[in-house]
């Protein structure tokens, strides 16, 4: 429908084709495959598309103006993200650990180029999930798409908070 102009559907029925997130999915021809996706299976195994890699302390996973075409996921150790400003300054942005991830920014088309630098502060365990592979499973995968935005929303609410203090 183009904007401005009107539908020959009232709004009680428009809303009625949205789905109630509370119910089932078979209620919305959803095949078994939306409840069954494995998140931690994905995010445990290696396969087309994702490799795991191994740092030891003080390696970069990857550095503030490298290309980003890659998300990362934390399966083992801690990892500090910092920015170094146009002064010099540098800024520690977060550390984070084992479940979660970095290098997101990669999934937005508008920003090809990474905006900090990942360091392993211990020794690491991390998947590495190509930016095309990370976009199919979040297509395709409902579950893994809200397990991924509930973990981006947490993330701002820590960074929000962090600042706040």
């Amino acid at each position: 429908m183009a904007i401005g102009k009107q539908s020959d559907v009232n709004d009680e029925e428009r809303f009625q084709l949205v789905p109630d997130f509370d119910a089932s999915p078979w209620e919305h021809n959803q095949g078994p495959e939306y409840m069954f996706f494995d998140s931690a299976a994905f995010l445990g195994r290696v396969g087309v598309g994702k490799a795991v890699v191994n740092l030891k302390e003080k390696d970069a996973v990857f550095s503030q103006g490298d290309h980003a075409d890659t998300v990362f996921f934390i399966q083992k150790g801690q990892v500090s993200l910092n920015v170094i400003s146009n002064n010099g300054k540098k800024a520690t942005i977060a550390q984070l650990a084992v479940g979660d991830f970095i290098g997101e920014e990669c999934i937005e088309t508008d920003r090809p180029t990474r905006m900090a630098t990942a360091t392993a502060l211990t020794e690491c365990t991390v998947l590495r999930i190509d930016r095309k592979d990370m976009l199919r499973a979040l297509h395709r995968e409902p579950a893994f798409s809200g397990l991924f935005v509930s973990y981006l929303l947490a993330r701002g609410a820590r960074l929000e908070a962090d600042l706040a203090e």
